[in-house]
């Protein structure tokens, strides 16, 4: 009977001594639940016993894998499928004796879940500074919420009803790494990605201020337009004039060229590829070469004329310039641009042959023209022979005193209103007027120089009287 009781006692201060941790986190005892597909050690707190039959009894559909630990009373469960069951452990020490069972409930619960269901690729995505992104979303299971991190300013992320999510527009750029963790519920489980913000394109002009509207000659080469670019991978470029063109690389935009038409050419320059709708324009604007054209009357250009008589007027069309120089006219001629026409008019004082030029300023290309203005002395006409010989008084039948006129540029001479009797000649530059008169009364007489340059003449007169006749001589 004795010995009977003391077993029954030892039996008795087993079982109340034997107990269950999870996780080796003594002195943890009593029911608890567990994540599907864990693998958690158990142990007795205080041993007495030789051997341990550990067991997992049947519940409402959990289940696990018992593995043997390092001792008799400690194991390991490899939980593998949720529901609820009972895990006991039966003592038996040396003496052959049994103890009672011990038991826990154990309930193994599904592990959180969290699955991207926006489109693939959502999760790492690149976007502008200030766009949208492409909201992001996770289905969860498991979880009562959930914490995300790493998301750039102006992009937010929240949980609800079993689902992220992720959704906004980045207010700065950057790469932003984000990660989501579930919370509640069974597991740590997260997921990450990325959102890449990249700043919108820029455009800068780097070459000289105001090349980008500049004007330029047809035909000629223009100054070269450049553009810093960033963020874009290349650029279009429209509205050039034929004969220019431009282009991208390494981030710069180059224009150049000569223009083979004239207009106003606006161009576009359009950024593609990187971030936003950026675009730039300028404009070109190709001018004519000048031109000059005679409209006076032709011949007008090369002409000639005494000195001290006006010259034909000489005028010229222009067409793009602003201006002309007008040199190498003769003194006393002048000339002046006004209103798109060059006139060249006056009196020329001064003999020689004068090759003018006509320049013209502003507008396009170096464009003159040419001419000639040859200016000739008058004819002259000068008495050489006596003061008075050129009106003189002689007697009918007498040689009259010589007249004679010194001549310059002429090449003859006109001597007219002489008497019967006195002719006049012109030679080697000189008039002679000379005879002997055969009428009696007064000749006005005209000396007119052909030839040479314009009209002169020399007027004079003779005054014939008759010779006295006497009959005969009386006496008183």
């Amino acid at each position: 009977m004795r010995k009977a009781l003391i077993r029954r006692l030892l039996s008795l201060s087993m079982v109340m001594l034997i107990a269950f941790t999870a996780k080796a986190q003594y002195p943890n005892t009593g029911n608890h639940t567990v994540c599907l597909n864990s693998v958690e050690p158990y142990g007795v707190l205080f041993t007495s016993g030789s051997s341990y039959a550990w067991n997992i009894l049947a519940g409402t559909g959990g289940g696990g894998v018992i593995t043997a630990g390092a001792t008799p009373n400690l194991i390991t469960v490899n939980w593998t499928s949720t529901g609820n069951c009972t895990l006991q452990v039966v003592e038996t020490n040396s003496s052959g004796c049994v103890g009672s069972p011990v038991s826990i409930l154990v309930t193994v619960v599904a592990t959180n879940t969290i699955v991207l269901t926006s489109a693939a690729g959502t999760n790492n995505q690149t976007v502008c500074v200030n766009s949208p992104i492409t909201n992001i979303t996770y289905t969860t299971t498991g979880a009562t919420g959930a914490t995300i991190t790493g998301l750039p300013a102006g992009v937010t992320g929240n949980w609800a009803a079993n689902a992220i999510i992720i959704s906004g527009s980045p207010i700065s750029p950057g790469t932003f790494p984000y990660l989501i963790s579930l919370t509640g519920g069974c597991g740590t489980v997260s997921v990450t990605g990325t959102i890449t913000v990249n700043s919108d394109n820029t455009i800068v002009l780097t070459s000289g201020v105001g090349t980008n509207n500049q004007a330029v000659c047809l035909n000629s080469p223009i100054t070269n337009i450049t553009y810093s670019t960033t963020g874009a991978t290349g650029a279009t470029i429209t509205g050039l004039p034929a004969g220019v063109a431009g282009n991208w690389a390494a981030n710069t935009v180059t224009i150049s060229g000569s223009p083979s038409v004239q207009g106003t050419f606006t161009y576009t320059i359009t950024l593609t590829g990187g971030c936003g709708n950026v675009t730039e324009t300028g404009s070109i604007h190709v001018n004519s070469e000048n031109a000059i054209t005679l409209t006076s009357a032709a011949g007008t250009n090369s002409q000639s004329v005494c000195t001290n008589s006006p010259i034909i007027t000489i005028t010229y069309t222009t067409t793009g310039a602003t201006g002309a120089t007008i040199t190498g006219l003769p003194a006393g001629v002048t000339g002046n641009w006004l209103a798109n026409v060059v006139t060249i008019s006056g009196t020329p004082s001064t003999s020689g042959t004068f090759n003018y030029t006509i320049t013209l300023t502003g507008g396009c290309g170096t464009i003159t023209a040419s001419g000639v203005i040859d200016v000739t002395n008058s004819n002259t006409i000068t008495l050489t022979s006596a003061i008075g010989t050129d009106n003189q008084t002689a007697c009918i039948n007498t040689v009259i005193i010589p007249i004679v006129y010194a001549t310059t540029g002429a090449t003859g001479a006109n001597i007219t209103g002489l008497p019967t009797g006195v002719n006049g000649s012109w030679a080697a530059n000189q008039v002679t007027i000379s005879g002997s008169p055969t009428v009696t009364g007064t000749f006005n007489y005209t000396v007119t120089l052909t030839g040479g340059c314009g009209t002169t003449t020399a007027t004079g007169s003779i005054d014939v009287s008759p010779v006295p006749s006497t009959s005969a001589i009386s006496h008183n």
